[in-house]
């Protein structure tokens, strides 16, 4: 078994989250972050747009 099937083995609950607060709060309340992904949008003008996405994990028991 490799680490990461041993960590996924361990969590209970898995979330999306975009809102960096809502990351914080979560992390506060002992979630874990499990991936981070990106994707970004580049318009027609040249500009770009960036949207993060945070996959936490509630672990089946909580860190001491």
């Amino acid at each position: 078994m490799s680490a990461d099937e041993n960590l996924l083995s361990k969590i209970q609950e898995v979330r999306t989250v975009e809102d960096v607060e809502q990351v914080n709060l979560g992390l506060s309340k002992g979630w874990v972050i499990l991936k981070i992904t990106e994707s970004s949008t580049v318009w027609e003008d040249g500009s770009k747009s960036s949207l993060v996405t945070y996959h936490m994990g509630k672990p089946k028991e909580l860190p001491i």
